[in-house]
């Protein structure tokens, strides 16, 4: 699951690549430990390197041509055939397509073209001297069989309504996702960790839309999956990888706030777009997927609850656009006394504008509905830790009872829970 020879070392170098300005330090490339002679220098251009097509790509043995008529560039090797256009920022290598960190581009009347690109189809180490900004590749001595990063096994998706992320969950193609990010889609693609776009079938084989969980099988073979952990320790500290904002694969830090069966709460920064991505320990094995965050929480889901979604379902994801989603009751209520409070707290449910709370002193008896005397109303929003808490004066046990309320009306009502005195 991990490339460990280049693509780590890639990554660190475009993370540090990404904190340089343009106009920082001049760039140096090494080949084979000596200074690549370059006609032009090297650039950095929205956080990538782009260095002279030929001067990179003809002493890594391809073949370079240049089509002036369509602005296009053709380099050939014994393995590999790719084709990049200018200001384009699709390529194709070996008739497959491939997503650039950057477009090609031409800049004093030299093609340049992006670093990474051409490391990750060069057969080459690449490692970065941040104290010199010197990019050193040298040939022969990537692994043949390569071993990959914890980033390999989490996916870019773009649907015609939105984008989002997903964790690759096994080798033959099962990916997860949240369902937010595929409700409503008729068409999706999905784009991996090396730029590969795969745009071939899509199917929808699990779905839990209350927890906002969806699973899907694509067609493709050879795929790097998450290792699982059911284990979740708070303090610990985690990473969130997602393309937040639409910028694939994207880290951040952070330790673990809280967890119960149903949600982790997290100091892991994610944003839209991060959605769907996965929520990784410190041994590099996944333990949720990442899935909704307020003004100062963040939030996924266990991995364990993920992998639980059944996969009974066979919906192609056209079908989507179709699908209609009513949320229910709110499952998995559990509550805590503390200090005279009663807290609950439940799976929050997916697109729920807010609950009503009802509570009565037998389970057959009247339910009053409790007010909300912060927000003076009757909406009860959920929150971590808890999302509501009660003092009953008398010292009396009670049964309670929590809706769900979308567009002012009740979609479901839970059964009554007991709660005895304490």
């Amino acid at each position: 699951m991990r490339k460990i020879k280049y693509s780590i070392l890639l990554g660190l170098l475009l993370l540090l690549w990404s904190t340089v300005p343009a106009f920082a330090k001049d760039v140096t490339v090494q080949l084979d430990g000596n200074v690549l002679s370059c006609r032009h220098d090297p650039v950095i251009e929205n956080d990538r390197v782009l260095v002279p097509m030929r001067d990179i790509m003809e002493p890594l043995g391809y073949e370079v041509v240049w089509n002036e008529k369509d602005r296009s560039i053709v380099a050939k090797d014994a393995d590999t055939n790719m084709y990049l256009t200018i200001n384009n920022a699709y390529a194709t290598v070996n008739n497959a397509q491939v997503v650039l960190d950057a477009a090609p581009r031409i800049i004093d009347d030299i093609t340049m073209v992006p670093l990474r690109f051409v490391a990750d189809y060069s057969g080459a180490s690449v490692t970065w001297d941040p104290k010199t900004y010197t990019v050193s590749i040298e040939r022969g001595s990537a692994p043949s069989t390569p071993e990959y990063t914890t980033a390999d096994s989490v996916v870019y998706i773009q649907t015609n309504k939105i984008q989002g992320s997903g964790i690759v969950l096994s080798e033959d193609g099962l990916i997860a996702t949240n369902f937010h990010v595929i409700e409503n889609a008729s068409t999706a693609q999905i784009i991996f960790n090396d730029g590969t776009i795969y745009a071939g079938g899509i199917t929808v084989v699990g779905l839990d839309p209350q927890a906002d969980i969806a699973l899907l099988q694509i067609d493709k073979q050879g795929l790097h999956p998450v290792t699982p952990s059911y284990t979740i320790t708070a303090g610990e500290k985690v990473t969130a990888i997602g393309s937040p904002k639409g910028k694939r694969n994207v880290s951040s830090t952070g330790t673990v706030n809280g967890y119960t069966d149903d949600i982790i709460s997290m100091t892991a920064p994610i944003a839209h777009g991060s959605s769907g991505g996965g929520l990784f320990n410190a041994a590099g094995q996944v333990i949720g997927m990442c899935s909704s965050y307020s003004e100062n929480q963040y939030f996924a889901i266990p991995i364990e609850k993920v992998l639980a979604v059944h996969r009974t379902m066979n919906l192609p994801i056209s079908g989507m656009k179709n699908y209609v989603y009513q949320p229910s009751a709110p499952r998995n209520i559990t509550y805590t006394t503390e200090n005279g409070y009663t807290y609950f707290i439940w799976e929050p449910v997916y697109d729920a504008d807010y609950y009503y709370i009802y509570i009565a002193s037998e389970e057959g008896g009247n339910y009053q509905q409790v007010k909300n005397t912060t927000l003076n109303n009757n909406q009860w929003y959920w929150n971590y830790p808890h999302a509501f808490g009660i003092s009953m004066t008398n010292n009396q046990g009670f049964y309670i009872r929590i809706a769900t309320v979308r567009d002012g009306v009740v979609c479901g009502t839970s059964n009554p829970i007991y709660v005895p005195a304490k």
